[in-house]
């Protein structure tokens, strides 16, 4: 059975970005985890949530749990943020161009920007923490800018979180048949 860590980014004290409406990220990143998993727990996958509650778990925690359990993916979901309230968009994030998480990172990037209609900011590559310690295929999804108005909108709306989970569900069973 393919077991996947999703990772709802930042919780607790760490509210991640806010929106110019007081949207919180982490909420959102939470959110979006939980119907996720629902999504692909009805699809016969097995799925581990860092964190299931507003909590705080150090990144590096988050990292070692998904490599204890040996997970076959790993997918920190977050909202991108910018001073400019005018950034806006989508992005999906891997290690780096060789890593394992590059062939995940560009099967969900294409479906959030068909799913959501934002624009398109690419496959990227970063040193982040839970993209470098995991030992398996992990991505770092940014689904759009919780500082942009209109974006925030969005993410804050219950229909949209839920097209969001179902995509990233899709595109990890496109990735991984279970």
């Amino acid at each position: 059975m393919t077991l996947v860590v999703l990772d709802p980014g930042h919780g607790g004290h760490d509210p991640g970005a806010v929106g110019p409406h007081g949207l919180r990220e982490s909420d959102v990143n939470l959110a979006v985890s939980l119907a996720t998993r629902d999504s692909l727990e009805a699809a016969g996958y097995e799925v581990v949530l860092t964190r299931q509650s507003d909590e705080f778990i150090p990144i590096g925690v988050r990292a070692r749990m998904a490599n204890q359990v040996n997970a076959d993916c790993f997918v920190s979901i977050h909202c991108n943020a910018f001073t400019n309230p005018q950034a806006h968009g989508t992005e999906t994030f891997a290690f780096s161009p060789t890593s394992l998480g590059t062939g995940l990172a560009r099967i969900i990037q294409p479906r959030l920007i068909d799913a959501l209609g934002t624009r398109d900011r690419g496959v990227k590559f970063a040193n982040f923490q839970v993209l470098r310690e995991t030992r398996m295929p992990a991505v770092l999804p940014e689904l759009a800018f919780i500082s942009n108005p209109a974006e925030e909108a969005m993410l804050a709306d219950h229909a949209t979180q839920g097209v969001i989970a179902v995509t990233l569900s899709t595109a990890i069973q496109t990735w991984r048949t279970p």
